[in-house]
């Protein structure tokens, strides 16, 4: 069985890299560009894992986390993806209820081992 994983990036060149990789690892893949796109996405599809870019104009990673929890009965594991690799940005994502954290650029083995947590 194949995961399915939605990968939420404002940047085009990221959601291109994030797709291969995910693709390489045996994952098909959907892609959003922003917040609104991914809450409509995640409306009408159903996903096994969602990838979340922090920094997005409009609705930003963690407010479109923040929406899909709202949504009745979501309960699909959101990793935040972000440039934010500061000293304490994992804990604080995790803190604010995110499955798991990956900096950018994404580390391969890293993002494998996400997947494999998630696909128990």
């Amino acid at each position: 069985m194949n995961l399915k994983a939605l990968v939420v990036d404002d940047s085009l060149i990221n959601l291109r890299v994030a797709q291969k990789l995910l693709e390489h690892l045996n994952l098909e893949v959907d892609t959003a560009l922003s917040g609104k796109e991914c809450l409509e996405k995640v409306k009408s599809n159903s996903y096994d894992i969602i990838f979340m870019d922090i920094m997005m104009p409009e609705m930003d990673g963690v407010q479109t986390f923040q929406n899909l929890k709202s949504i009745e009965g979501f309960s699909t594991p959101v990793v935040s993806l972000t440039a934010d690799a500061k000293t304490g940005a994992k804990e604080r994502y995790l803190g604010l209820g995110f499955s798991d954290y990956i900096s950018k650029p994404i580390d391969l083995k890293l993002l494998e081992n996400i997947i494999k947590k998630f696909s128990n």
